[in-house]
């Protein structure tokens, strides 16, 4: 059982799965690291993945008596066991996935999705908004007698609870991963385990990854619209993109079927791939 001191520094990128970008050539008796690059450009810098994209408590639940449950952050790491095998004795082997390792894969992706700082700083500002305007609601209701207070909530089906609506958005908004990543999860995974798996496969490394790994893209969407267009798994020309290595990636897309299908294998030439960035 972990003490209540443990676990603070947790990943939001886990270093089982950054550990496939490090340096081959890092030198003996040094801690393997990877390239990082900001995004903005500028030159490179060698980081230890342990020491990459940790936020402190970021999934740690906070009990009323100051306790910290840390159920999302041992959970999340009975997901990450066995994905750095995945890559190496299946996927980089092009060797057929079992069910249990395919559906372990499908589920670190769903996870992944939800977990990074992004995914949580945009709910945290829809959560946000929301609370802000429950709030200036509940000031408003204040400055009216106890009769128009009656009339407002019986039009407006105002529950009787409001206090704990905000006390729940509150919480929300401070500690956004335990309410948004069971939810991601929940709903993405039945439907990205319908979906089709196709794996791309260089010779030579030319994926990279980020903070923020898991990509939806839908090339359908007119451009004009792409900014306001809200994608779903549902989507007919939905892909969700993952890089595994350096030289593989996994793209989920339609169809989907209610059967589990086997992944499958596409050479892609390391010109072709660079011609499309």
């Amino acid at each position: 059982m972990p003490r209540n001191g443990s676990h603070k520094s947790q990943h939001f990128v886990p270093k089982s799965y950054l550990s496939a970008w490090c340096d081959p050539n890092t030198p003996s008796g040094m801690q393997p690291y990877v390239w990082t690059f900001d995004r903005s450009g500028g030159s490179g810098r060698k980081r230890a993945p342990q020491n990459l994209f940790t936020e402190t408590d970021i999934y740690t639940i906070f009990m009323p008596d100051g306790s910290r449950d840390l159920r999302l952050e041992l959970e999340l790491s009975k997901l990450e066991k066995g994905l750095k095998t995945i890559v190496k004795d299946f996927v980089a082997q092009y060797r057929p996935l079992p069910q249990p390792q395919q559906s372990r894969l499908t589920a670190f992706i769903a996870a992944m999705h939800g977990r990074t700082l992004q995914a949580r700083d945009i709910q945290r500002t829809l959560w946000q908004d929301t609370l802000d305007l429950a709030e200036r609601e509940e000031r408003e209701l204040v400055t009216l007698s106890a009769s128009e207070q009656e009339r407002v909530a019986a039009v407006a089906d105002r529950p009787a609870n409001s206090q704990v609506k905000l006390g729940n958005l509150r919480r929300a908004v401070a500690s956004p991963m335990q309410f948004l990543l069971p939810g991601a999860i929940a709903e993405g995974l039945p439907l990205l385990s319908q979906m089709t798996i196709t794996i791309m496969c260089s010779d030579e490394p030319c994926f990279i990854t980020s903070d923020s790994p898991v990509t939806w893209f839908d090339p359908t969407v007119a451009r004009d619209k792409f900014l306001t267009h809200k994608s779903s798994l549902s989507d007919p020309g939905i892909e969700v993109a993952m890089p595994l290595s350096p030289r593989h990636t996994i793209m989920l897309h339609h169809p989907m079927t209610p059967f589990v299908k086997p992944a499958r294998y596409v050479r892609v030439s390391t010109q072709a791939y660079r011609s499309l960035c």
